[in-house]
């Protein structure tokens, strides 16, 4: 009976262990990596709510009568670009004199936005604009 057990073939308890082991490894590594690349798609997407904000608040300003273009202070939006007092998104417009160019001022829209894990990002949309001669 002895060289019976002996002739048998088969996986061992000690090589299912090791193979769960490995497998489960390896299933904690992609998972991490899908999470990664989660966060990763989601960052993008809010930066690109962000720049479609700032995009298009920087062409309504640029649709004002050039007397009324004035720097603003931060305001919260929400994802469409509106005052929302608990919008995500804050937006700013600041407006200077462009140095060596007469009749004409910088205008920069900044927005800052969530970034995963509790941080913020920011980006910055400027452009030149002419007021015609005064």
């Amino acid at each position: 009976m002895i060289e019976r057990a002996r002739s048998e073939h088969g996986f061992g308890l000690m090589s299912t262990l090791v193979a769960m082991v490995l497998l489960a490894v390896a299933v904690t590594a992609l998972s991490g990596s899908a999470m990664m690349t989660v966060a990763v798609q989601t960052d993008a997407s809010v930066r690109a709510t962000a720049t479609s904000i700032g995009a298009s608040y920087l062409e309504e300003v640029k649709g004002r009568p050039p007397m009324t273009i004035v720097s603003e202070t931060a305001v919260p939006v929400n994802e469409a670009g509106m005052y929302d007092p608990n919008g995500r998104f804050v937006r700013t417009l600041e407006v200077t004199p462009e140095e060596g160019l007469p009749y004409t001022k910088r205008l920069a829209v900044s927005v800052v936005y969530p970034s995963g894990r509790g941080r913020t990002g920011s980006l910055v949309l400027e452009t030149v604009y002419y007021e015609g001669e005064k």
